[in-house]
Parts: structure tokens; C-alpha cells; sequence
């Protein structure tokens, strides 16, 4: 998958199931087969999950993976989408903070995980320009693209109107959901902000998530 992760989908070794060495790998050392099997097949879930990321991070997961530091479950669906919405280098830096800690007495290591994501967060936020009453938002923190709609100064200032005034909040536009906005064409892309802005955000949970839906589904209808 994704970054070449060496334990590869299924093929989840004995070694980085909870309570199992070398002994149980052979012989499974008393161990009920059942509860075993249950507890691969939830690492392999977990391996898979984690190939959404970009291949630098799946790479720089893999050491404390095979070394068994951590386990895939460890990186639970709530660190993979908060490290999503970091720009690579802070994906990276959360990852590499995560690592150098001594990982064998934190119990929780996912929710340390998550204290590792949300300093960056909140670092990305503190750098944002602050919204005044009656001032458009700057788009400035966005990256530079060379697609047509982040381009075209009547979508900037159709995005600008709608952040303005509440209907797209910062977090639906993340660097994902802004690589994929910004390659629509001028029309794909004010008829995707519509979408977005009439649909009622009370029912969705990963705003980001749900305008890449829609980014791409404008995208596959042309």
C-alpha cells in the first residue's frame, strides 16, 4: 500500500500482537488461537488504515512498527485524520516527537499521540490570519496551486464571502480538501462551494471529508 509499509495489509507478524514473543509465534505458548486470530485481524485493519497517509509518514511510522514500540492499533482513526490535516512537515514533526519518547510507559498512547497532533494544530491555527468583523478572511495560508479555481479571483472572492460569514469553516478547507478544490475548473468549483455552504452541517462530523466528497464528485462529472 501506500508507502511500501512492510507489514503489508494482512500479513501482520505475530511479534507485534499484544502479550506474543518468539515463544508464542512458535508454539503459541498456551495462547487461545481464537483470541489470537481476533487480535491479527484487528491489526491488519489497523496496518490498512494507516495507507491513507503519505508514503514519508508511512515510512516514518515503520521503524517503531517492526521494533514493536507500537502497535498498528495504536494509531487510531482519530490520529490518522488529525495528522490529515497537518501540512507534511508538521505530520512528520508529530511523528517524530511521538518517536523519541519512551514509549513503553505510556499507557495511552494514542491519546499521547493526539497531544503530539494538537500542538501542531494549534501552531498551523496561531499562524492564521484572525478574521475581523467586516474584513474578508486572507486566503494567504493556503498553498500555491496552479489550478484553475484557486486562481480565479471570482472563486477566491466567493471563498473569501463564504469564511466570512460562517458557511465554510477553516477546518472543511485542509491541505487535502484544498488539493483537491483546487484543481476544478472556475464553474466546478462555485457550484462545489454552494453545495457545500446549503447543506446542513449538524449532520457532518469531518467537514473536511465531506468537501473533498463533494470536490471530487464535481470533479468526476465532467
Amino acid at each position: 500500500g501506500g508507502g511500501g509499509l512492510a507489514l503489508g495489509g494482512a500479513g501482520v507478524g505475530l511479534g507485534l500482537v499484544p502479550g506474543l514473543g518468539t515463544t508464542a509465534a512458535g508454539g503459541f505458548g498456551g495462547v487461545d488461537v481464537f483470541s489470537l486470530q481476533a487480535q491479527m485481524a484487528q491489526q491488519a485493519v489497523a496496518v490498512t488504515a494507516l495507507s491513507v497517509l503519505p508514503p514519508v509518514a508511512i515510512a516514518a511510522f515503520e521503524p517503531l512498527l517492526q521494533k514493536g514500540q507500537i502497535m498498528a492499533t495504536d494509531i487510531d482513526k482519530r490520529c490518522i485524520d488529525g495528522l490529515l490535516s497537518l501540512p507534511e512537515h508538521l505530520m512528520i514533526e508529530a511523528i517524530q516527537d511521538f518517536a523519541c519518547r519512551d514509549l513503553n510507559t505510556i499507557r495511552n498512547k494514542s491519546a499521547y499521540f493526539m497531544g503530539c497532533i494538537n500542538k501542531r494544530k494549534e501552531a498551523v491555527a496561531a499562524s492564521l490570519p484572525s478574521v475581523s468583523s467586516g474584513v474578508g478572511l486572507s486566503l494567504a495560508h493556503l498553498p500555491p496551486s496552479s489550478g484553475e479555481a484557486a486562481n480565479s479571483p471570482r472563486v477566491r472572492q466567493k471563498l473569501e464571502e463564504l469564511m466570512t460569514h460562517g458557511l465554510l469553516p477553516r477546518e472543511a478547507l485542509d491541505f487535502r480538501a484544498w488539493s483537491e478544490f483546487s484543481k476544478l475548473g472556475e464553474g466546478e468549483a462555485l457550484g462545489a462551494l454552494e453545495e457545500f455552504a446549503t447543506s446542513d452541517m449538524s449532520r457532518i462530523r469531518n467537514k473536511a471529508a465531506y468537501f473533498m466528497g463533494i470536490c471530487k464528485r464535481h470533479t468526476s462529472q465532467r
